[in-house]
């Protein structure tokens, strides 16, 4: 049996963390989710932080001299704080950082050496890209992270370019560098797990399969199948979502020994049907931060560029000192019942589970 690489249960492995909380304290995050280029090479039509309306648009615009609202914003962190915010990371005892959007993070002038650095300081990396400038030096870069997930979210080309927006060229390119990332796993003997991610949308639901045999065709490690988090929730849904729900069951098939299919579609609408948390306490911003390409730490992705997720800012303070000094304040009397979604309940469940001490422990 392979464990789920999004599972819930990780957060057993960090009792030191959990006995913090515990006792009312803050700990470091386990992992930092960087953004350092809130700038993208593609134009996604479910992106989270481009759609208008959307919990993580509020703050992610920049306004034009003309009224109107660039989605698209050129903000990257400067390699100068990003080494800053690395070494305090270090120093913290975060274990893990993961290069993701905002933007396409390979776009940073400086990628390469970010990563390079992660590595220098003994921090795990993960990755999260469009896949479109995976060069092969960049490529053998990345088989010493521990993961990589390129987000395709399509299995024709015409789908690809629609949903995305891009060039036919892009699609063709992904491909290439994803079984190039494949290949050079298998050569080197690394450990990476090479993932592709498809988010499911009205547009691209009916490819899943397809997606999932083409993916275990590649070479890759696993399949992640979600849903789009929007401000329809659920209802976005209801048009397609029986035959969702049976085609993500399908893709499910093809999974193998060596080839795992996550199918985590039925989660996330479930969460989407929810809406509001049915509980108070978010452990999960105690374990995983979100630092934005404009320097202000939020509780996590989806209250990312949201004024109700802003922990701090880092424009003038570093991590270590904002840690330490505004992030028990802006955890103190947080109320998770409050957000308007969230996708990362059955964690936060499980954590609350975990910091509640059940009778009899000797009698497992």
């Amino acid at each position: 049996m392979n464990p789920s690489p999004y599972s819930p249960m990780k957060v057993y492995w960090h009792r030191d963390r959990l006995d913090a909380l515990a006792r009312g304290e803050v700990p470091s995050p386990t992992q930092v989710q960087l953004i350092i280029s809130d700038l993208c090479n593609q134009d996604c039509s479910f992106c989270a932080y481009r759609m208008s309306g959307n919990l993580s648009n509020e703050l992610f615009g920049e306004a034009r001299e003309d009224g109107s609202v660039n989605n698209n914003p050129n903000r990257m962190i400067s390699y100068e704080k990003i080494i800053e915010i690395l070494e305090d990371s270090a120093a913290m005892g975060v274990k893990a950082i993961q290069l993701t959007g905002g933007g396409e993070p390979t776009v940073h002038p400086k990628f390469e050496q970010v990563v390079e650095k992660c590595y220098e300081l003994g921090l795990e990396v993960g990755v999260v890209t469009n896949g479109v400038k995976l060069t092969p030096k960049l490529i053998d870069l990345l088989t010493k992270a521990m993961w990589v997930r390129v987000s395709v979210d399509a299995s024709t080309v015409d789908s690809y370019v629609s949903i995305r927006n891009v060039p036919i060229a892009h699609y063709t390119r992904v491909w290439n560098n994803i079984k190039a990332l494949a290949e050079r796993k298998k050569a080197t003997g690394s450990n990476v797990t090479i993932g592709v991610g498809f988010v499911v949308t009205k547009e691209n639901y009916k490819e899943v399969v397809d997606a999932t045999a083409q993916a275990r065709a590649a070479g890759v490690d696993n399949f992640r199948i979600s849903a789009v988090f929007q401000p329809e929730d659920e209802k976005y849904f209801e048009t397609f979502h029986a035959e969702a729900v049976k085609l993500c069951s399908d893709a499910e098939v093809l999974g193998s020994d060596t080839y795992q299919v996550v199918n985590m579609f039925g989660d996330r609408v479930s969460d989407l049907v929810l809406k509001y948390p049915d509980y108070e306490f978010c452990g999960y911003q105690h374990f995983n931060t979100y630092i934005g390409a404009d320097l202000n730490v939020y509780r996590c992705c989806v209250l990312a560029y949201n004024t109700r997720g802003v922990v701090g800012s880092l424009k003038e303070q570093t991590f270590a000192h904002l840690w330490a000094n505004d992030a028990p304040g802006a955890f103190k009397g947080f109320d998770a019942g409050g957000c308007p979604r969230c996708q990362f309940n059955n964690k936060n469940r499980e954590i609350i589970r975990a910091l509640v001490t059940p009778p009899h422990v000797n009698f497992v």
